[in-house]
């Protein structure tokens, strides 16, 4: 995450849960922090999206949508249709998300 400081415009990391800490120190030699009210919190656009963990996710819910509306029995080939159809919808997800 990072922060903008206010006074000077310049921009720092900072984690979610730190103390906004500069990389310059005081004239004692110790770290400068500042509080939250002196930096402007930036959201940054994730491009490091892992697909494959979101497609895992997407088509493990749409499988439990599938069992549910279905209510279906103890049928193997029920199971890998529902499979099959549950990786289409994550895909056409995924697609949509991507922009494409």
């Amino acid at each position: 995450m990072k922060a903008r400081i206010k006074e000077t415009g310049e921009i720092i990391n900072i984690s979610d849960y730190a103390r906004v800490t500069l990389d310059k120190c005081d004239s004692y030699g110790s770290p400068i922090e500042l509080s939250f009210d002196e930096v402007e919190i930036l959201q940054e656009k994730s491009d490091n999206i892992d697909w494959e963990q979101r497609r895992y996710e997407l088509a493990k819910s749409a499988m439990q949508g599938y069992c549910i509306a279905l209510g279906i029995n103890d049928d193997s080939e029920t199971y890998d249709d529902i499979a099959i159809g549950s990786l289409r919808v994550a895909n056409a997800l995924i697609k949509k998300l991507k922009g494409k």
